[in-house]
């Protein structure tokens, strides 16, 4: 926790195509609560699932704190 904003780390792991990928950043910031991705990491997932990878990364989100519990 900060002076007046807590952050809450989220660790995640998703799995799909380089065009999901997209859409599930694209509805990350389409939230109403400001998150931001960090560490991100893409990968293939193997050689048997063609066109599919694996993305690795940290989201953080923020929010603000009440005045009575600091």
């Amino acid at each position: 926790a900060k002076e007046f904003y807590a952050i809450t780390p989220i660790d995640l792991q998703v799995k799909g195509t380089f065009h999901q990928f997209g859409n599930f950043v694209s509805g990350l910031a389409a939230l109403p609560r400001i998150v931001t991705l960090d560490e991100i990491e893409i990968k293939h997932e193997s050689e048997s699932q063609h066109g599919k990878l694996i993305m690795t990364l940290k989201a953080k989100t923020y929010r603000y704190l009440d005045k009575d519990k600091k």
